[in-house]
């Protein structure tokens, strides 16, 4: 029974902990995200007041899965510094209470907080994304956009018999079909440069994409504007929706399917992948963030270093960060398998943390 009561305690002091992180870094990336959007509007490329707010809501926990390792983090080394102070560790090793007992709660907790940002969390940011993508389309004036966190503006060249055309934009939405800060290159048959197209927005239609209050400049010829620009495409449904479709606005539960969808129509599916791979790497990779936290500050109260080994948490959370998107950058390129680029981080940080415990503790 004491054995239960403590590790109820320890697990409860842990998620408080990693929830408060959580949620100062959630508030803090809305306020600065709202007035980013709120610039935007003031320079005349957004309109709307409360649909602004909404916009900015819907956004936020996109945003935030990515903080979510550095929440669990900082969350740990909080949690175990307090332990220390408190004098709980010390007392709970006088109890019999090996490290590995007091650790075990902690490993639980973030593995929940793994599992629980990929099934739930993750859907429901998606779907919000997708809200606000939708709702940004419909207020959307003028002016650049700001990219997606993970992909930058997605390009594609297109063909038809009457002319070429390369046409990218930095956002997505319904599905892939819509787009965003749009800008369009036109090329005549014979390949010489006719005009660009800047628009607020483009959808697709089979067979053709129209652009919505399009800025046309040509060479040797004043920039003139139109309501509606439409440019001849050879791309399919499919295809567009494959090509544009942002993988912050895809759900969890949807991926396996996407690329099992693209494989059959002979598409690279990578990139659906590795975003599968790594979301189901989570709760591992928030293991690897309580042990790291574990082994820079569970003995803090026997070294007099306590500033410097926290940083060194900081530092080893940042290079794993780093480390996750190079891993990231190659399994997207092609240059290792999706799975293993996004599996292998979390794996041998794991691996690294558990050596270093064993090592300290049973050394």
């Amino acid at each position: 029974m004491f054995g239960r009561t403590l590790s109820l305690y320890f697990a409860g002091h842990f998620a408080k902990m990693v929830g408060s992180i959580f949620m100062i870094g959630f508030l803090l990336i809305a306020v600065v995200t709202y007035v980013e959007f709120f610039n935007r509007a003031f320079k005349g490329d957004f309109a709307g007041g409360a649909t602004l707010a909404l916009v900015v809501l819907f956004r936020v926990p996109s945003v935030t899965e990515d903080s979510l390792p550095f929440a669990v983090l900082y969350g740990s080394i909080a949690a175990f510094v307090i332990a220390n102070r408190r004098l709980e560790v010390v007392v709970a090793r006088a109890a019999g209470v090996s490290a590995w007992q007091f650790l075990l709660p902690a490993c639980i907790v973030g593995l929940l907080f793994g599992i629980v940002g990929t099934t739930i969390y993750n859907p429901m940011s998606a779907a919000l994304l997708n809200w606000s993508n939708q709702l940004t389309a419909s207020i959307t004036r003028s002016g650049p956009v700001t990219p997606t966190a993970h992909e930058g503006p997605v390009w594609v060249r297109q063909a038809t018999t009457e002319a070429e055309s390369i046409i990218g934009a930095p956002q997505s939405y319904d599905d892939g079909l819509g787009l965003i800060g749009v800008t369009a290159y036109v090329f005549d048959p014979g390949g010489k440069f006719r005009e660009r197209i800047d628009a607020a927005r483009a959808h697709y239609y089979p067979g053709a994409w129209k652009l919505e209050d399009a800025k046309v400049t040509a060479p040797s010829a004043t920039p003139r504007l139109v309501a509606e620009y439409t440019i001849r495409t050879d791309l399919t449904e499919d295809e567009v929706k494959r090509t544009f479709l942002a993988l912050d606005s895809v759900s969890f539960w949807s991926l396996r399917s996407l690329a099992a969808s693209a494989s059959r129509a002979g598409v690279s599916a990578d990139r659906f992948v590795l975003q599968y791979n790594a979301l189901l790497a989570r709760p591992l990779l928030l293991l690897a963030m309580v042990l790291i936290a574990a082994n820079v500050s569970l003995r803090f109260s026997r070294s007099r270093d306590v500033g410097w080994m926290i940083i060194t948490g900081v530092g080893v959370g940042f290079m794993l960060y780093v480390l996750m998107k190079i891993a990231w950058d190659l399994g997207s390129g092609g240059v290792v398998p999706p799975p293993l680029a996004a599996w292998l981080p979390a794996i041998v940080a794991t691996l690294i943390g558990v050596t270093v415990l064993l090592h300290l503790e049973d050394g």
